[in-house]
């Protein structure tokens, strides 16, 4: 059972659950620090905002090449962020980086077809996404033939549906990220 929650700034437009349930009360505690952070931004200069938004670049690199190596425990839980940590700074990588990025991806691929989050789990599309754009980014030939083009069309095939809609995963949900990804997929 679902309620319409008003629109309008400090809610959210989309439906949510009546139920109670400690998922629920931790979405609602999160949503209120980022409306709280949200209208104190706001409530500042101009100036002084477009300093608060400057991109940190060299700080967002060491956070993510520090993913490359291992999260603490603090963070396992963002373990399938993997692909994408290495597709946020392919564009920035140098080559003893390159080889961390590609022996990564390897312990990453599934011997089924696509890439998993964290080594042993079931390949994602969304993970294969991320992964597979990292390994084009990379961009040498050498890099390029790590992608077992067969392997991925079979990964793919598999998660079509009869309807022509994609699984994220065996048995996964149905929904237009997965037909998203797997056209950019088709495409490469």
């Amino acid at each position: 059972m679902f309620r319409k929650i008003p629109t309008g700034v400090g809610s959210m437009s989309h439906r949510q659950p009546i139920f109670k349930t400690s998922t629920v009360t931790i979405n609602k505690n999160v949503e209120a620090k980022v409306f709280e952070i949200y209208h104190l931004f706001t409530s500042i200069q101009h100036h002084a905002q477009t300093i608060m938004l400057e991109l940190r670049r060299d700080k967002h690199l060491e956070y993510l090449t520090k993913g490359l190596r291992q999260l603490g425990p603090s963070f396992c839980v963002l373990d399938a962020k993997c692909c994408f940590s290495e597709f946020s700074i392919s564009n920035e990588v140098v080559a003893g980086l390159a080889r961390q990025m590609l022996t990564r991806l390897s312990l990453l691929r599934d011997p089924e077809g696509g890439y998993a989050g964290e080594p042993g789990q079931m390949a994602h599309l969304a993970t294969t996404y991320a992964a597979v754009n990292s390994v084009i980014t990379l961009g040498s030939q050498r890099v390029l033939s790590t992608i077992n083009r067969d392997k991925m069309h079979t990964f793919l095939l598999r998660l079509k549906q009869p309807s022509g809609a994609f699984r994220m995963h065996d048995a996964g949900e149905i929904d237009v990220r997965a037909c998203y990804a797997a056209i950019s997929l088709s495409d490469i």
